[in-house]
């Protein structure tokens, strides 16, 4: 009997040994590393654009946020995908290769050395971006669109540019500003929530279902509402709806949407949005998942819900506002 519970205890001290180890392994991964942005001359502000999902059924209009950048050499304008679910800045190859081809003014700036850019400048409106060292992922168009006016994505602009600043996002008027602080005018009409900005994730309180919840606001997310588990997925979608399903690109894998309508409202203070629908994906890695679990999120929030308002992210005051129309 003696041997048996030693035998036990072992056992256990071992799974809870392997427990804590994984968890500071998953929060180590977890955790973004330096920040490598420098950002003056704010405020910033300039018009974003919204990229199409063409190849969805039906089409996507509100599939991916852009913010228009002016690259030193580069006569014409280019473009980052706004993320906050990406806590930082990188590049695409393939993009990079194709304006070094075509404006050899840029070569300098945009040569890659050991998969990362150096020193890299941009301007965002008025504002200056310089970037220490920029990871480049081997993604993106090779070639340059014949139509001029057409966005060009070289990369994406992560949540590493809103530490210790505020953004400011106009959804219906596609105005993007980010400043140094919010405005008493415009807080005295604002109404807001908790936020955190845990590893440069931008982690907000709202409420659903008459209960606080912590959810991710994850901008790249943009063609979703809320994207959540199947489970709490389940209980806010209206019963026996209709459910689209449509493949989904997430950097170069296919994974799968499953959107239903929802009846469901979120609240922010005084303030409440209708959800209209939510999501789940199958198809993530069991990294992805652990990942999701480790945050504390119950869910990533979308730019859908806030499509004729104005947001505010205030990260020195630790905020998530949404301005009362």
């Amino acid at each position: 009997m003696k041997t048996f519970r030693k035998i036990l205890l072992l056992v256990l001290a071992l799974l809870v040994a392997g427990g804590v180890g994984g968890y500071f392994y998953a929060r180590q991964k977890f955790e973004p590393g330096v920040n490598q942005l420098a950002v003056t001359q704010l405020p910033a502000t300039c018009a974003f654009e919204w990229k199409a999902d063409t190849t969805a059924r039906p089409t996507v209009a509100h599939a991916q946020q852009l913010v228009p950048i002016t690259v030193p050499g580069c006569p014409r304008t280019c473009y980052l995908q706004f993320d906050t679910g990406a806590p930082y800045t990188l590049l695409y190859e393939h993009p990079l290769a194709a304006l070094r081809e075509q404006y050899p003014a840029t070569r300098r700036t945009l040569t890659l050395r050991a998969d990362s850019v150096r020193d890299f400048r941009f301007a965002l409106g008025q504002g200056q971006v310089q970037a220490r060292k920029l990871p480049v992922l081997r993604y993106g168009a090779r070639q340059l669109p014949a139509d001029s006016t057409q966005p060009f994505i070289i990369g994406t602009l992560g949540a590493d540019v809103l530490e210790g600043r505020v953004l400011i996002v106009d959804y219906a008027r596609r105005r993007f500003t980010l400043c140094e602080r919010v405005a008493d005018s415009l807080a005295s009409r604002t109404d807001f929530v908790p936020l955190a900005f845990t590893s440069r994730r931008v982690l907000l309180s709202a409420t659903l279902q008459g209960e606080p919840r912590q959810l991710l606001f994850d901008s790249g997310s943009s063609a979703f509402a809320l994207l959540t588990s199947q489970s709490r997925w389940q209980e806010l979608s209206k019963p026996a709806a209709a459910v689209a399903v449509r493949p989904v690109n997430s950097w170069g894998k296919t994974l799968t949407s499953y959107t239903a309508p929802s009846a469901m409202k979120l609240g922010f203070g005084p303030a409440a949005l209708p959800l209209h629908t939510v999501s789940y994906i199958e198809g993530m890695s069991w990294w992805q998942s652990a990942l999701m679990r480790f945050s504390g999120m119950e869910g990533m929030l979308g730019n859908q819900p806030f499509a004729e308002h104005t947001v505010v992210m205030d990260v020195p005051g630790k905020r998530f506002g949404v301005v009362r129309q």
